[in-house]
């Protein structure tokens, strides 16, 4: 247990670090050094290419993420301190990072490993509306349109609106509730699908750690789920996180941790963005000790990661992180379109496509309609995530970056317009959770593009 071995460290480090007021971090510690990094390594955006296939420049975008890592560390919002670690402590933590895990039991066990850019490997899906607020009566059956497909290694989890017709409020006993509530109708629906030993997303509605270390304890959600801990932006925690941090290792539980760095603000650009996205799970493998690690940059009018210049910053960060560690990463899909629309299927192949190729271990799917419109998610929005993943092998980047470009040119105009789609209920059937023939024919046109790109799901 060397990789969990941290805890009691990590945690006197959180109370006796550097003192430092947040804006200072954010204005000064943050911003200088990420503008430092990037012109050190001469880190610069190439407009024409979304899925570079430059080793040298993936190697410079790690070895910027290392240095900022190093040089920033964490902070700690509840006790205004910097959590720091050496370039030896970072590297010795990167030895004993796990390169492979299980997800699930018995016949839905799924195994994930760790991957190089254009390996031909398995990569791991899961789906899931991911953030999208549902409300009670309609989460098995949204959640079963998930389910029901075949190409899902785990389900994730949406945002619950109510617990037995009551309010959430967090931070209070309503929110412990929610997480029991959460864990009831998740297992419902791995039992009406017959998919007892699947690997859940837990807990979508945590707040503050109150969710998540109620629901993850005796005849709730198991070790065996991954349970989401987040790095806050930017490159930032605080005790709700910690806390669930010491419940997941106590229990022995998978942890499934994020970062989502915004396009613009304190990092910067694309160039800022891609050293951030190398320098958060650096960071959440060191204080968080987990077993896989997501990046979902985010671009801060339309609320995606599919636009050109987010995806090459996630693309080059995926190729130096994979190319020089063991890291397990994953992928986000967060695009703009919702189900119905051929946009959001465009947007997802993208990131699925860009993800893959540098060196993913997981897709997961996804984040429709930008997470923030209720019930504008579908089990179809996240298959076409989980189809690509099958099917594409050792493609290389230049073909990756090919396929990309081109979808890239179909949808980039319409997310202005804000395509969030329809609601689950209209696109599809509740009593047979099955998609609408509408919505059907839509996915059916999008395979059908990519099949004229050369790419045959």
């Amino acid at each position: 247990m060397k990789h969990r071995g941290r805890l009691i460290d990590n945690l006197h480090r959180a109370e006796t670090g550097p003192l430092i007021e947040e804006k200072e971090f954010d204005t000064k510690i943050v911003v200088q050094a990420v503008k430092r990094v990037v012109e050190k390594y001469e880190i610069n955006y190439d407009k024409s290419c979304i899925v570079p296939s430059d080793d040298d420049l993936a190697d410079r975008v790690f070895q910027a993420g290392f240095e900022l890592a190093v040089e920033v560390g964490v902070f700690c919002q509840h006790t205004s301190r910097r959590i720091l670690w050496t370039k030896e402590e970072l590297e010795d933590g990167l030895r004993h990072c796990p390169s492979e895990v299980t997800f699930g039991i018995e016949g839905d066990a799924a195994l994930v490993s760790a991957r190089r850019p254009e390996q031909d490997s398995r990569i791991a899906v899961t789906g899931g509306p991911i953030g999208v607020s549902v409300p009670e009566h309609l989460y098995p059956p949204l959640m079963l349109s998930y389910a029901n497909e075949g190409v899902f290694d785990g389900i994730d989890a949406p945002t619950l609106e109510s617990t037995y017709g009551y309010p959430i409020k967090a931070d209070s006993p309503w929110e412990a509730l929610a997480g029991w509530r959460e864990a009831e109708l998740a297992f419902e629906v791995l039992g009406r699908s017959g998919r007892q030993g699947t690997s859940l997303g837990c807990v979508g509605l945590a707040s503050t750690e109150l969710a998540q270390l109620s629901a993850a304890s005796h005849g709730g959600f198991r070790p065996i789920d991954r349970h989401y801990v987040a790095m806050l932006g930017e490159l930032k925690t605080n005790y709700h996180m910690l806390s669930k941090v010491v419940h997941v290792t106590r229990i022995g539980g998978l942890m499934q941790t994020f970062y989502n760095p915004i396009y613009g603000g304190f990092v910067g650009g694309a160039e800022g963005v891609a050293v951030a996205c190398v320098a958060g799970p650096l960071l959440m493998n060191q204080l968080y000790m987990a077993s896989t690690y997501g990046a979902r940059p985010e671009h801060p009018f339309l609320n995606t990661n599919s636009t050109p210049e987010i995806l090459w910053a996630l693309s080059v960060a995926f190729q130096g992180v994979t190319r020089n560690t063991n890291l397990m990463l994953h992928a986000t899909a967060g695009p703009a379109g919702g189900p119905g629309t051929k946009t959001i299927l465009q947007e997802n192949a993208a990131i699925s496509i860009a993800g893959a190729t540098s060196g993913a271990s997981m897709i997961a799917a996804s984040m429709s309609a930008c997470g923030t419109n209720a019930m504008h998610a579908s089990g179809l929005d996240a298959k076409i995530c989980g189809e690509i993943a099958r099917s594409i092998g050792g493609m290389s980047r230049e073909e990756g970056n090919m396929i990309v470009t081109r979808l890239v040119d179909l949808y980039l105009e319409d997310l202005q317009n804000k395509p969030i789609g329809k609601r689950f209920e209209e696109v599809y059937n509740l009593e047979t959770i099955e998609p609408t023939s509408e919505w059907l024919g839509t996915y059916d046109e999008v395979k059908n593009e990519l099949e004229k790109f050369g790419f045959n799901i």
